[in-house]
């Protein structure tokens, strides 16, 4: 893709340091570009709103303070956040400047239906246990999906969580239905619209897992049809999987969400189904042991 300004143009600066070069990804909120920094430093990404509002101000400011606030190898790390200045595209508008993730989406690991159950037995790991610090900050992502885990291709972190914009307190009450996160990837109690509860992430990330796996998602069809059978049923776990597969898949993704494990148990749960190798060293972050009885549950 063509860069947005190529550098030695006179491309006008942000923050002091920061070229924009060509875009990555465009929402209906942001648009995503990497970035040269012209201090030497490695390149950045900054998210930049689409549209000027007093809305979109705030859930850049917010989305700096989650960031700013979390420290986890599986986590993208948060770096500055301002107003783009004049003479910059979409001058005026908030933008936000984090660690670039380098690596391709996990919607993409769906779209080759390359990865090996190990291989996402080892993301899973990584994911749980930067969700378990996430949570452990009483804030819940509510946007789990394919599209916001990326490939890293580093071993102490080989997938990393980004896009926190629609991160909330838990707790907090939440606009109901699709507004507040995505369709497919949804709890049922977040689809009733629901306050905000760890379990959210823990129910959406076993939906992943599961589409990594199975190259389909669990809920297709339109985006009422995947929303009312997830209020009427469990996800269906394939027993091609195995049993340990299934058991982990079938708690994550349990209808009560207090019957699902917390994140830091998962981390730990998912752990046990790494393969023995350089691959299994421990996460940064340890999660913390799994109740007696989700790990009678999930022993098999």
């Amino acid at each position: 893709m063509e860069p947005v300004w190529r550098t030695g143009s006179g491309a006008p600066v942000i923050a002091g340091r920061y070229v924009l070069q060509e875009r990555l990804g465009r929402g209906s909120v942001a648009e995503v570009f990497r970035a040269l920094d012209v201090s030497g430093g490695p390149d950045v990404a900054i998210k930049v709103a689409a549209d000027n509002s007093d809305k979109q101000h705030q859930r850049i400011r917010d989305e700096a303070t989650v960031l700013a606030s979390l420290r986890h190898p599986s986590i993208v790390r948060f770096i500055d956040h301002g107003t783009m200045p004049a003479g910059t595209y979409r001058s005026g508008h908030a933008y936000l400047v984090e660690e670039l993730a380098l690596g391709t989406s996990l919607s993409e690991a769906v779209r080759t239906g390359t990865s090996s159950p190990d291989e996402v037995a080892v993301w899973a790991r990584s994911l749980f246990s930067a969700v378990a610090h996430l949570h452990d900050r009483g804030l819940v992502h509510r946007d789990i999906k394919p599209g916001n885990l990326m490939l890293s291709g580093l071993r102490r972190s080989p997938v990393r969580i980004i896009d926190f914009g629609i991160a909330a307190r838990a707790g907090a009450a939440m606009e109901p239905g699709i507004s507040s996160g995505t369709v497919h990837y949804m709890s049922p109690e977040q689809a009733a619209g629901g306050v905000a509860r760890p379990s959210w992430d823990v129910y959406a990330m076993g939906l992943v897992l599961l589409e990594l796996l199975t190259g389909t998602k669990a809920f297709p069809g339109t985006a009422v049809e995947s929303l009312v059978a997830r209020t009427l049923r469990s996800p269906e776990i394939p027993e091609s999987l195995g049993p340990r597969w299934g058991n982990f898949l079938r708690a994550l993704t349990a209808m009560d969400g207090g019957e699902r494990p917390t994140a830091a148990e998962a981390s730990v749960l998912a752990g046990r189904l790494v393969p023995p190798g350089p691959a299994a060293r421990p996460d940064a972050c340890p999660a913390r042991s799994a109740r007696e009885r989700r790990e009678r549950l999930l022993a098999t």
